[in-house]
């Protein structure tokens, strides 16, 4: 007989709080990183989120003060992908990132 055990995941991390993007609202990410990572992130953001209605591309390039490249993304009507963030959160390579929430009428 086995004896073994499924055993519940639990995080040891805590869970980054992004609110509820409410309808009518947009919620977004601004990540950056060096540009010897840009390319490589930017086809793999496409693949991942190709046929994603409600998520867009806003735009992409390098800040002119450091050249790190820059991607900003936007969820309609939802939250930021918790999963998403956590990735950008832990891969290494990503410098910085933000969140924010804005009225489609600001848009």
């Amino acid at each position: 007989m086995n004896n073994m055990a499924i055993v519940p995941y639990e995080s040891t991390t805590a869970v980054i709080p992004y609110g509820e993007a409410m309808p009518g609202q947009k919620q977004g990410i601004f990540f950056t990183m060096p540009e010897a990572n840009f390319e490589w992130m930017l086809e793999k953001i496409r693949g991942w989120f190709a046929g994603r209605e409600e998520v867009s591309l806003v735009d992409f390039g390098y800040s002119d003060k450091r050249g790190l490249g820059y991607i900003i993304m936007e969820w309609i009507g939802r939250e930021v992908d918790p999963l998403f963030a956590a990735i950008l959160r832990d891969e290494p390579f990503i410098d910085d990132y933000t969140v924010y929430t804005r009225s489609e009428e600001d848009c």
